[in-house]
């Protein structure tokens, strides 16, 4: 059975025809699709670069594979060609589609909204991944156009997920509520962690014992995109830096880093602040949250953000936004609106000066993680994708 996977990612290739993606890798493919499907097509967009610059980035993996076949939207390369370009688009999507006996859509996206009407068009089988709030991305996004698109995303969002007839969210309630199907749904995080042991948490707690004047935070996000809020961290950092004049914060991510550190320089910060570039996902990532004292997810858009359940497998502190699914993780006395940069501050000093507090936070986190394990998730997941298979027959 052959399966199609539309999504809205910039996949690098290179002059072999080799394609690159730090979490859409052949790994995941053979994890999660491929032991269901014999074969996958996989449409989302690209950008060319040499092989030897692709190298140079962190974390990139290869994603094509014996099993895999990319196929590139090549008309689709910003929001707007969805509007400009949309017939070009279209007949893309309809290749693609009609190759393959059913349809995974990642959502929300532009060009999964197109995939959506096309499957119905053509009577094809199909499914949706809900992995973020349409709203929240695009209002937030950083870009003017973010905000004139933001209202229709919404709309087609909900209206692909109330007809869509199978559907999985990676959150508990929050995108459930915001964007409810009538079909079969279940939950299952994209997170990939595996059962934690006692080990972890006794390094956690030793760690917090100890006293200590250079405390690091971290934070996870692409550097271009003002919704994972970078700069609401900076601003936070600015009011700690009077009383912690040591502490930083690393920020982990890709993208351009002019921006953040212009604003870092006019809040008088710059020695506080670490750019470490990438990591490759997985035991990498977790190393480096096991030199934490506190994660920050001051997001104005998530769905259930995987960076914060990693760091509750290595019983790191955190704190985060009133934002998509990040109450389902964490107490409500971390958690801040979006944007306040002044509460943030307060949450980070009080685990600080409150190492019980702190401890406190570590052993929650820790326990609540295991809800999210890698073998409970694939199992969920297994399951709900076997049955939409066996639909597709």
């Amino acid at each position: 059975m052959k399966l199609g996977f539309i999504f809205d990612v910039v996949m690098l290739r290179d002059e072999n025809n080799d394609y690159y993606d730090i979490n859409f890798n052949n790994k995941l493919w053979e994890d999660r699709y491929l032991p269901i499907f014999d074969r996958m097509i996989v449409a989302t967009r690209v950008k060319d670069m040499k092989n030897s610059d692709i190298q140079k980035r962190k974390g990139y993996t290869i994603a094509n594979g014996e099993k895999v076949q990319m196929k590139p939207i090549a008309d689709y390369e910003k929001v707007t060609d969805v509007f400009f370009r949309r017939r070009k688009i279209y007949k893309a999507l309809q290749e693609v589609i009609e190759q393959c006996d059913c349809v995974i859509i990642r959502l929300p996206s532009p060009l999964g909204n197109l995939a959506c009407n096309m499957c119905r068009k053509l009577n094809k089988k199909y499914a949706i991944e809900m992995v973020a709030c349409a709203w929240d991305g695009y209002r937030y996004h950083g870009h003017w156009a973010g905000k004139i698109v933001a209202p229709y995303m919404l709309w087609q969002t909900k209206k692909q997920c109330r007809l869509a007839k199978r559907a999985v969210y990676v959150t508990n309630q929050f995108l459930q509520k915001r964007y409810p199907t009538s079909g079969i749904t279940t939950n299952a995080s994209n997170v990939m962690i595996h059962e934690p042991t006692a080990e972890i948490l006794e390094q956690r707690i030793e760690k917090i014992k100890q006293e200590k004047q250079d405390y690091v935070l971290g934070l996870i996000g692409t550097l271009t995109l003002q919704s994972k809020g970078q700069k609401v961290a900076l601003q936070a950092l600015k009011i700690l830096v009077k009383k912690y004049p040591t502490i930083k914060i690393e920020l982990l991510g890709a993208g351009d880093k002019t921006l953040l550190m212009n604003q870092a320089q006019k809040l008088g910060i710059t020695e506080n602040v670490c750019f470490k570039g990438t990591l490759p996902s997985g035991i990498e990532v977790l190393k480096w949250m096991d030199t934490l004292d506190i994660l920050l997810i001051p997001s104005f858009q998530e769905g259930l953000p995987r960076a914060l359940i990693e760091a509750m497998s290595r019983g790191c502190p955190a704190v985060g936004a009133k934002t998509g699914g990040i109450p389902e993780l964490i107490r409500e006395d971390v958690i801040h609106n979006p944007g306040d940069a002044v509460k943030l501050a307060q949450d980070i000093e009080k685990i600080i000066e409150n190492k019980e507090f702190a401890m406190q936070l570590a052993k929650e986190n820790f326990e609540n993680c295991k809800d999210y394990t890698k073998e409970k998730l694939d199992q969920r997941r297994s399951e709900f994708w076997q049955d939409f298979a066996n639909e597709c027959k």
